[in-house]
């Protein structure tokens, strides 16, 4: 629990800033979504196993998770990203594996035709927009914020992909049609991302956060957007409310579960046929 407190923003590898314990925007979004117990092991324990077995998870969703590392790198971090990242043959070809094996030897990583495009494509949509190109005219990429919450007394941590002055710029990934007004707030609520905008903006001490949505499908359209107060209130409210009952676990030294009592359900209205 105890981590060193660092108030400086600083330049560090992301693995070392996610080994860190200090809890996350992630952690807090995820605290909302599962029970303590759960999110314990999700934070502090070994890998899911099952078994012997590591659950990895769904391809989907590394999928997800690989076209946004890949995005970020190419879009905000265009001269390491054309250093580390080396186009590869399949890998399920011999020359492939062996391609591959010579590129990590090398300290590089390899990408497919197919990534590097998209990516590539996914930052030219950017940086050719006027808007988010201006934006992202100056400024730093991904540094790292440590601090101490001063209602709860938990570690936390920020990593914005993008600090200018007092702005914070997050860049999304999304589906056709996901950068529109519309869409876009939709998967704010949906994914919690105004508490992620509440947590950095508190942790970091900037004044403004932005986010740049361009979607991953020709065009690559772009939308650019700010949330009002009232979902950056409610962002707060509920970053309070999960760092607060994160330190009443660690002060307890006890994570539920889902339930300690019987609890009575009722079936949603629309699972009656009647």
């Amino acid at each position: 629990m105890k981590t060193k407190v660092k108030s400086m923003p600083i330049v560090m590898p992301n693995a070392e800033y996610q080994a860190n314990d200090a809890v996350s925007a992630t952690d807090i979004k995820n605290w909302i979504n599962l029970c303590p117990k759960v999110w314990h092991q999700l934070k502090y324990g070994d890998a899911l196993k099952l078994g012997n077995t590591i659950i990895e998870p769904p391809t989907a969703l590394k999928k997800a998770f690989r076209d946004g590392e890949l995005a970020h790198a190419f879009t905000l971090e265009p001269i390491r990203a054309a250093e580390h990242y080396v186009v590869c043959p399949s890998k399920a070809t011999k020359a492939g594996k062996e391609k591959a094996a010579e590129i990590a030897a090398a300290g590089q990583e390899a990408v497919t035709q197919a990534e590097y495009d998209l990516s590539s494509n996914i930052a030219d949509a950017v940086h050719n927009h006027p808007l988010a190109s201006k934006l992202l005219s100056f400024g730093t990429p991904e540094l790292s914020f440590f601090t101490q919450d001063k209602k709860s007394g938990i570690e936390v941590k920020a990593r914005p992909d993008w600090l200018v002055g007092d702005l914070i710029i997050d860049l999304k990934t999304t589906g056709e049609g996901g950068a529109s007004p519309e869409k876009a707030i939709k998967t704010i609520a949906n994914l919690n991302y105004h508490i992620q905008a509440a947590h950095y903006l508190e942790t970091v001490q900037a004044k403004e956060f932005n986010f740049i949505f361009v979607e991953k499908v020709y065009p690559f359209a772009v939308g650019i957007y700010k949330l009002d107060k009232d979902a950056l209130l409610e962002g707060r409210s509920l970053r309070e409310q999960a760092l607060k009952e994160i330190s009443l676990c660690h002060t307890d030294n006890y994570w539920r579960g889902y339930s300690e009592t019987v609890q009575t359900l009722s079936m949603p209205r629309w699972a009656f046929k009647n």
